[in-house]
């Protein structure tokens, strides 16, 4: 009995609940950030990170608008969020545990105007009233991990254009305290730095460890 009722929940649950995190995750963004935000296909599973279940995405982007229209701050090939099982049948919000990305480009970009593309946060306001039809989102990460990743980074401000390829990434500690101990890891297979025109580094492997 309790096999089969573990069975029943690992193949109606994704069924249930895909379309529902997708538009949760949709609204939150809306919500969010001033930028497009596109992604392609999803899935919802256990097998990855049981007992937790994952949300997988597919091609996500995010493009800035006005002044960075048509600049593509972030693609990512895949993105995978983990979500604590008990929280998708609660009304308090979806509860995102950790976040793995893979085969990621970022490509951050500031203006001869100091205007920083990654500035797309919306202003936090609070409303009167929440919308009961559709949960939110609780962002409470112990892990946030990146593979394959390339950084790209230009200030015209400044004239420094700084590159990092092959990028792995860790975080790992409890980000929803108040006060808490991060540890943090990133390697650079290559790693280039030019400033008005002259390279200081020119494809370094690189790496650092941070607490």
């Amino acid at each position: 009995g309790l096999l089969v009722a573990i069975l029943v929940i690992l193949f109606t649950v994704p069924v249930i609940f895909k379309d529902k995190i997708r538009a949760t995750l949709e609204k939150t963004i809306s919500e969010s950030v001033n930028a497009q935000v596109r992604f392609g296909d999803y899935s919802l599973g256990f097998f990855r990170n049981f007992p937790n279940i994952t949300f997988s995405i597919d091609d996500l982007t995010v493009t800035g608008i006005d002044k960075f229209e048509n600049d593509t701050l972030i693609d990512f090939r895949s993105l995978n969020l983990v979500f604590n099982l008990p929280s998708l049948f609660k009304k308090s919000g979806y509860e995102i545990r950790s976040v793995r990305i893979e085969d990621a480009e970022i490509r951050a970009l500031i203006l001869a105007d100091g205007s920083e593309n990654w500035d797309i946060m919306k202003e936090s306001a609070e409303t009167e009233a929440e919308d009961e039809s559709t949960p939110g989102m609780k962002i409470l990460l112990r892990k946030v991990e990146m593979l394959n990743g390339r950084i790209n980074y230009l200030d015209l401000s400044s004239d420094i254009v700084t590159t990092l390829d092959d990028v792995s990434f860790l975080l790992t500690g409890d980000m929803t305290a108040s006060e808490t101990n991060l540890k943090m890891m990133i390697d650079a297979g290559k790693l280039t730095f030019e400033m008005e025109g002259m390279k200081y580094l020119n494809g370094i492997k690189s790496s650092a460890d941070i607490d």
